[in-house]
């Protein structure tokens, strides 16, 4: 029986965002090549998305990979709001599942630079709770995430969770930790396997 919900933003409640695209926005910022930039990204990714690195020591991580200096206003690389913003029928999805009574949460890797940016435009607001990796010191597929959101919820077993994520590797974690998925390649047809799913464990 499902209990519990849990999901992914960016691919699931937003429009999938192109994740290679600060590498991009670098490599046109401060003309070295899109292998290179990439290169730095993935230098700093997991250490930046679990809140060990602050926004300054990336670029100063950067800077010292370089060996030269990025002013300011080439540091405009992460994504947008316009990049971002969740679908509305998503988010009316979210609503409908609260009002049958299902907790909702979401589980994010995100950079702290992007979750204020999401927040602060009301992204999150539909959302019981928020896990986010830079917040909690830990991502997807990592167990220990997944522990912090059950942690949120009381009286439920992984068992009874569904956790809805676009990413396979993320999905198998899931899975190993106990929890139902669906991975999402099409948001309005994860809507319908939702709701499948809901009439029959309720029946």
């Amino acid at each position: 029986m499902i209990k519990a919900f849990l999901f992914d933003y960016d691919g699931v409640i937003s429009h999938g965002v192109d994740i290679n695209l600060p590498a991009k926005r670098l490599a046109h910022n401060i003309d070295i090549t899109e292998a290179k930039a990439t290169e730095l990204i993935k230098s700093i990714w997991d250490d930046y998305s679990t809140g060990r690195s602050s926004s300054d020591e990336v670029w100063k991580s950067i800077e010292n990979q370089l060996a030269t200096k990025i002013p300011n206003e080439k540091r405009d690389i992460w994504h947008t709001w316009d990049e971002l913003q969740p679908l509305p029928y998503m988010l009316d999805f979210v609503q409908e599942l609260k009002s049958k009574g299902y907790p909702v949460g979401l589980l994010s890797n995100v950079f702290k630079e992007t979750a204020e940016i999401i927040r602060e435009n009301g992204g999150y607001d539909r959302f019981d709770f928020t896990i986010l990796s830079c917040e909690v010191g830990a991502r997807k597929p990592e167990r220990e995430v997944y522990s912090v959101a059950m942690k949120k919820l009381a009286n439920i077993q992984p068992t009874e969770v569904l956790f809805l994520d676009d990413r396979e590797h993320c999905i198998t974690g899931a899975q190993e930790f106990g929890f139902q998925t669906i991975h999402v390649t099409n948001q309005k047809k994860a809507i319908e396997q939702v709701g499948k799913l809901i009439s029959t464990t309720a029946a």
